[in-house]
């Protein structure tokens, strides 16, 4: 009698440790990215449009995710910015690493950042594949200047 109410609790914790079978999981990926543009120090203008661009990868499968987006990150550590960009071949990152796999490694976007605050802000690249979100904090600093009248 008492297996009759043990199956349903068996039952239940089976539907719920699948309940995070699709929940999004981040990973830390600092050293298989890198923000080429803008350089550490640079200053954009918020009335043109911003290009970062740069490579990133999944180093633990060695695969190249093919969703990768920026955050735009203020000084106080704020997201205030995320961007979808586009993936484009970067040869010299395959060559560099020894790993034809990466030639297309490289993403790149056009960003409107003409509500941005002036400041200083850094970007992490997010690359998603399957359940995995992988994140790269660039140690890139830059500088937002705001439209001359």
């Amino acid at each position: 009698m008492r297996s009759l109410y043990l199956l349903p609790a068996v039952a239940l914790l089976g539907l719920l440790a699948g309940c995070d079978a699709d929940k999004m999981k981040d990973v830390a990926a600092n050293d298989s990215c890198s923000l080429d543009s803008p350089v550490n120090g640079s200053e954009v203008m918020s009335n043109v449009p911003f290009e970062p661009w740069g490579w990133a990868y999944n180093a633990v499968a060695s695969t190249i995710p093919k969703d990768v987006t920026l955050q735009i990150i203020n000084a106080k550590n704020d997201v205030v910015l995320t961007s979808p960009v586009a993936r484009v071949p970067r040869p010299d990152v395959a060559k560099a690493f020894s790993k034809p796999d990466l030639a297309n490694s490289g993403f790149v976007g056009k960003i409107d950042i003409s509500k941005l605050d002036a400041g200083t802000y850094s970007i992490k690249v997010i690359q998603q594949e399957g359940n995995f979100r992988y994140n790269c904090t660039s140690p890139t600093k830059f500088k937002i200047q705001a439209k001359k009248a």
